[in-house]
């Protein structure tokens, strides 16, 4: 008691006993239990049960907790202890200040960027208000412990928020405040570990490596002394993760230290230090290590990069491929995140540096396994948040196998002292549930966990004459993999710079007036085909397999000088390989054959598209059997209730993007029937067609956001996955009468030509005639099967 002096005797008063200690919420914490009675536990076990199930980064725990603090134990905005027998509350600043800090910090730790400042404004306001204690009415003066208990927590999280993904000013203010908060008296001892563990963090985050090192410390260090240390000081960090609480027990001491010695390690990594492989050796045999992923996964990784830099390759591929493995195990990669320790692990950059490994390994078939499975960790990751995705086969069995998968990953996600035994059959089961899913319902499957087909699974969807090329990495280290039933190659492609390339094409390309694309459409031949240009000389159909910025690249405009790639090649793009698996002609005969939506009502004169319903007239005109909806009629609600009723859908409209949020990215269609018109991606992934072909004739419907990944989450993944066989989209924003003159053209070939051919065709009419510049007839690409 002595700790917390008069202040934390006033908030007990009356109450029945509890454990001021701490221990029952660590230990419950630490075993998961965070189902109980909340009514029954003074508010005080209750603030610490979920701040240590933030700190085990059961996320899941944390929610249901801090949802029943809030239930329970806050009346009018305050704090209510309601087991003492005179009430006394909390001020209302202070649980403000406590709850959305909390959550702020959640937050932070789950890598979620856009909310951490919508919890973090309302937490200032409380620190900035009058937090405390409330005796007879009012906050009580002398307090500073209650005060400051909050400030900590609120000014780290804003510096390491700000540092990581913010503005490295603002990140010096909260420090600053920090460095200046006053936790001498009577809380020094409960309050400094904690404000130290969080100005190590802010260090961090800001890229000041040998402050964070003194701070874990305590020491003075000197330029190069870190590079040539031998002997690592891991315990003095152990105080920086949790306040003293004078337990002994060996698992209590072990968790307490294990975040600040992989603040040490990585700090040692980021200042070069020699002893920093040592160190990782080191972290790496902790009893509980494989409890925190998050841990884990960055010691294997930047120990990789230490070894690769040592030259020892072999070690290097072991450590990175020990990592990638983990990253796979969980739904959501957001459970290893870094960014409350003040950084971020580009989790991709592990794919890459594998890939890099088999090439020069001359072990093209691993390399390209692994740039695949790089593209389908990123793509589980947008699609983990999606709780409601559902399966096409969405049997009772299937659901109750999910079921059992999400709590399975619960439980492993979660950091929870338990028996070797327990965490193995955990694991064991996460496999075997994952192996069923997949055998039941592949597609979905490879949606919700990180899955990569066989080579030759991949080379039994390619024709004799057709050959893919799969692209990844970034703009200055890119690879390109060539697949075809004869085999398959990798090269590292000397092209740099690709980002401002792609920038400079589509800007030129936007010119119709001008020749300057030709330049930059050579850079990029130069850059993507030449150097393989031998290598696809005898494909027919060529599938490309783009990455990153490449996904905005209309490959049939690449131009060598003399030609296009569109006059040597069918192309189609597919938003990775692994989908090949999953294409198929089966969809069906139906009594109306077409549906063609055009010029939906969006309640603004503005962003009318009289062009579009001119197009959609005149395809209707030649389909006999087609259904034409306009204005009004143009509908979410009916694209929704109808649309899986045709085997060609054509809808001409505008298409908006959210590069913060790519599934909200949407297609404006007009509003009715409890539906706002707005038809985002993430709708998609409910929808079920049964469509030959999906034509989106309308504003730039090909782009979705570069994730971290670069793997573009778009329009046309969701089509495919709700059933459609082909999606064809366009890039840019075409004019009327060019879209119109190839629409036409391109349906009027199509039963006898096929998809791709069709295509192929009318792009090439469109180049041959008036309108020769790529800017007209380059922005459409085929994706998903070519007849």
């Amino acid at each position: 008691m002595r700790k917390f002096g008069l202040i934390f005797s006033l908030f007990l008063t009356g109450c029945v006993s509890f454990d001021i200690s701490g221990k029952w919420a660590a230990e419950n914490a630490l075993k998961g239990n965070y189902k109980i009675d909340y009514t029954q536990h003074h508010p005080y076990e209750i603030q610490e049960l979920c701040t240590n199930l933030l700190k085990v980064q059961n996320f899941k725990g944390f929610d249901y907790c801090i949802s029943q603090l809030e239930k329970h134990h806050v009346v009018d905005g305050r704090l209510v202890n309601k087991l003492a027998r005179d009430t006394a509350y909390m001020s209302e600043d202070y649980t403000t200040a406590l709850i959305y800090g909390l959550k702020a910090e959640a937050a932070l730790n789950r890598g979620q960027a856009k909310l951490v400042p919508l919890f973090l404004s309302k937490a200032l306001i409380g620190v900035n208000g009058n937090p405390g204690m409330l005796v007879n009415g009012e906050v009580y003066k002398n307090d500073r412990y209650y005060p400051a208990s909050v400030s900590i927590r609120t000014l780290g999280v804003g510096a390491v928020y700000e540092g990581v993904y913010g503005s490295k000013d603002k990140a010096h203010d909260y420090l600053k405040q920090l460095q200046n908060l006053d936790i001498s008296g009577l809380a020094s001892s409960s309050l400094e570990p904690e404000k130290r563990a969080w100005l190590t963090k802010i260090f961090i985050s800001i890229k000041k490596y040998e402050l964070a090192y003194n701070e874990i410390t305590q020491e003075k260090s000197v330029g190069d002394k870190l590079k040539h240390e031998a002997i690592l000081k891991l315990n003095p960090a152990y105080y920086l993760v949790s306040a003293a609480t004078g337990w002994s027990y060996d698992d209590q001491e072990v968790w307490s230290k294990i975040e600040a010695d992989a603040m040490l390690c990585h700090t040692l990594y980021k200042l070069e230090a020699e002893s920093a492989s040592v160190c990782y050796e080191s972290f790496l045999q902790s009893p509980i290590i494989d409890i925190y992923g998050a841990l884990k996964f960055t010691a294997l990784k930047e120990l990789g990069n230490i070894q690769l830099a040592q030259g020892a390759e072999d070690k290097a591929l072991a450590s990175l491929s020990e990592a990638v493995e983990l990253l796979e195990e969980q739904r959501s990669s957001l459970s290893l995140d870094t960014s409350k320790l003040g950084f971020v692990t580009d989790k991709q950059s592990v794919y890459r540096d594998i890939v890099d490994i088999y090439v020069r390994k001359n072990r093209p078939d691993r390399a390209i396994e692994y740039a695949e499975r790089g593209k389908a960790r990123a793509l589980v990751d947008l699609l983990a948040s999606r709780e409601t995705l559902s399966p096409s086969n969405n049997s009772s069995e299937l659901q109750t196998l999910i079921a059992s998968l999400d709590e399975a990953e619960t439980r492993f996600s979660s950091a929870n002292i338990s028996k070797d035994t327990q965490r193995a059959a955990t694991r064991g089961l996460l496999r075997k549930y994952k192996d069923q899913m997949n055998s039941q319902a592949p597609e979905f499957t490879s949606l919700r966990v990180v899955t990569s087909p066989s080579i030759t699974q991949l080379q039994d969807q390619l024709a004799k004459d057709e050959g893919l090329l799969e692209y990844f990495g970034t703009e200055d280290d890119l690879w390109v993999f060539i697949l075809s039933k004869q085999g398959v190659s990798a090269a590292k492609l000397p092209q740099t710079h690709l980002k401002s390339l792609v920038t400079n094409m589509r800007h030129d390309l936007q010119n119709p007036s001008s020749n300057a694309f030709e330049k930059s459409s050579k850079d990029l031949y130069k850059g993507l085909i030449t150097p393989i240009e031998d290598n696809i000389a005898a494909f027919k159909r060529i599938t490309i397999v783009p990455h990153g910025s490449l996904h905005y690249v209309p490959f049939s405009a690449l131009y060598n000088g003399d030609s296009y790639l569109i006059d040597k090649f069918e192309l189609r793009v597919l938003p990775s390989a692994s989908v090949l698996p999953f294409l198929s002609n089966s969809s069906e005969e139906t009594a109306q054959s077409m549906l063609l939506l055009g010029n939906p009502d969006l309640n603004n004169a503005d962003m009318d598209l009289p062009g579009a319903e001119i197009e959609a007239l005149a395809i209707a005109k030649m389909n006999p059997d087609s259904k034409v909806l306009l204005r009004k009629n143009a509908s979410e609600h009916l694209v929704k209730t109808n649309a899986g009723g045709y085997r060609y859908i054509h809808i001409a409209s505008h298409g908006v993007f959210d590069p913060d949020d790519p599934m909200s990215s949407s297609l404006l269609l007009s509003e009715g029937g409890g539906d706002d018109g707005l038809l985002s991606v993430a709708e998609l992934f409910d929808l079920r067609l049964n469509a030959d072909l999906v034509t989106l004739s309308a504003c730039e419907t090909g782009l979705g956001d570069i994730t971290a990944g670069d793997d573009v989450i778009g329009f046309t993944r969701g089509f495919l996955y709700a059933g459609a066989e082909s999606i064809i989209s366009s890039l840019w924003k075409v004019s009327d009468a060019a879209t119109n003159t190839l629409m036409q053209t391109f349906y009027k070939a199509l039963p006898s030509q096929g998809k791709s051919k069709a295509l192929r065709n009318a792009q090439l009419a469109l180049k041959d005639g008036s309108y020769s510049h790529p800017y007209y007839w380059a922005a459409f690409q085929l994706t998903g099967q070519y007849d």
